[in-house]
């Protein structure tokens, strides 16, 4: 049987990276992941990474991003792609599926299987899983967690412990929100603790039940973890306390110093009722399935009915669990769409159980042949949105994944910056200047190559260089202040309501026009 099991999982990972790869460059890099690659390609050609307590998340990222660039990617950073990048994040997305097996005698195999088909046909895994961020790593190294200390519990190894102690030691690598999903899993242990003591007078936590030298091990083996990668491997020693004072700043974001404040029903509203009306039109989001099933299994859990394969007990930690952290991202004001994965692939889990509570249910076969069209058409919604998510309207702002998304009109920004290098006499050594009060990103990355690019954040004085990326917010109005000596060659959309205008030289326009092919007049 547990083959079988196994090769359902398979199937549905191997699903899921079927979903995930295909145009992995179709939509442009976030800022947020360009900052990434750029630190990643430091690490790479140079050999050294520093982390940053203000601004920026843990190592993991970029450590574990190595591999998958010596195999699949070109030695040269040069020549990386969009789609080389993100390979690292598609592997941990597929692979939270396969890890789910450490969870089958917690949830029994049907809801491991449910929970496996809807992890990798979700709209909203599927496509943080093509985004060169830290998320997919973070839920992977939770769900380790989660599945080591659910195997100690079964067989007392302290080999599950000292995986578990990996497992922390990494998602406190990874990202710092990793707190929260610890302190939701062990005030969920509390509650269900007091829970059982009520209900049944035999409580959760039992000095029997734990050995403390194995606790211990654990202990060790998270610190020895977060050290390695904090220090980059004993080379940044200062990384080591950097990753204890990151909380100041992130502290003050999370309680609202911060422009990305939304209100506590914001995730919920992305993931399950997301309409944004443009022109009196819009498209309607919902990964409505997955929350019927959540509401149904987290009743089973509840309930506390019988099923083969089922704890009891592991079902209501699981619920609980993902409620309290659920409230936890909801009462915080800092809110960006991809930090709502923590919760809800804890809801797709519950959700997994609810798909068997339905079939236990259901003891006839009518009954089941109704629950497997509703499931399938379930299903073939959320494959339905994923397609649309992810290819037609990858950077549309009208997704409810994209947040601040990078235009796919900024790369014919960079076509026109080759084109007019290709002119230049110094080539890519041309003088550019880049001048925004805002951020830039990602044009430092795709515009790697360019070698002398000056950035700043209010127009320089003259003389000016031949070419000009200036923020349409500033009014440079250069055309009229330099008696038309640089022209507006273009403007161009950078993320939603923010342009950039294009200013080139006019002679040096002249002579770029001169070299574009000739349309021949229609006859």
């Amino acid at each position: 049987m547990k083959t079988w099991i196994f090769i359902g999982l398979f199937i549905a990972s191997v699903l899921a990276l079927g979903i995930r790869l295909p145009q992995l460059d179709r939509r442009p890099l976030h800022n947020d992941e360009a900052i990434n690659a750029w630190k990643l390609e430091t690490l790479w050609s140079q050999g050294q990474y520093k982390y940053d307590p203000d601004e920026y998340h843990g190592p993991t990222l970029y450590y574990f991003s190595l591999p998958f660039l010596k195999f699949f990617a070109p030695s040269d950073a040069q020549q990386w792609s969009d789609a080389h990048l993100r390979l690292v994040t598609i592997f941990f997305g597929a692979a939270i599926i396969l890890l789910s097996w450490l969870l089958l005698d917690g949830l029994g195999w049907p809801a491991v299987l449910a929970a496996a088909l809807l992890t990798a046909i979700s709209p909203a895994m599927t496509f943080y899983s093509r985004y060169f961020i830290h998320e997919m790593l973070l839920i992977f190294f939770t769900l380790l967690l989660v599945g080591s200390v659910w195997r100690y519990t079964r067989a007392k190894h302290p080999g599950w412990l000292a995986v578990a102690g990996a497992a922390i030691g990494l998602m406190w690598a990874t990202k710092e929100t990793f707190v929260l999903a610890i302190a939701a899993m062990a005030l969920a242990i509390v509650l269900l603790h007091f829970w059982m003591l009520n209900t049944t007078g035999q409580p959760l936590l039992v000095k029997s039940g734990w050995n403390y030298r194995h606790a211990i091990l654990a202990l060790f083996v998270t610190i020895a973890v977060a050290i390695v990668f904090y220090s980059s491997f004993f080379t940044n020693p200062s990384g080591i306390v950097d990753a204890i004072k990151t909380y100041l700043p992130w502290t003050k974001r999370a309680g609202g110093a911060s422009p990305h404040n939304h209100p506590w029903y914001w995730y919920f509203q992305h993931l399950f009722f997301f309409h944004p009306v443009v022109r009196g039109k819009g498209p309607f989001w919902s990964e409505t399935l997955v929350l019927l099933l959540f509401i149904v299994g987290a009743v089973s859990a509840l309930v506390g009915r019988s099923m083969p394969g089922v704890s009891i007990p592991f079902a209501r930690f699981l619920l609980l669990y993902t409620t309290l952290l659920s409230a936890i991202y909801a009462a915080i004001s800092y809110k960006t769409p991809w930090c709502m994965l923590g919760f809800y692939h804890g809801m797709i889990l519950i959700a997994g159980l609810g798909a068997y509570a339905l079939w236990q249910w259901a003891k006839n076969r009518l009954a089941r042949s109704a629950i497997m069209v509703v499931l399938a058409a379930g299903l073939g919604h959320l494959a339905w949105q994923t397609w649309r998510a992810n290819w037609p309207m990858a950077s549309s702002p009208q997704n409810p994944y994209t947040y601040s998304q990078t235009s796919t009109h900024i790369l014919e920004l960079i076509k026109r910056l080759r084109g007019l290098a290709a002119v230049h006499p110094d080539g890519k050594n041309m003088v550019i200047y880049a001048v925004s009060s805002e951020s830039y990103w990602p044009l430092p990355w795709y515009l790697r190559d360019f070698k002398r690019i000056g950035w700043f954040e209010e127009m320089p004085s003259q003389p000016y260089p031949p070419v000009l990326i200036v923020n349409a917010r500033l009014e440079a109005y250069l055309d009229e202040k330099t008696n038309k000596k640089w022209i507006m060659a273009g403007l161009f959309e950078l993320r939603p309501k923010v342009a950039l205008e294009l200013y080139v030289n006019f002679d040096f326009w002249k002579k770029y026009v001169e070299t574009l092919p000739r349309t021949p007049p229609d006859e």
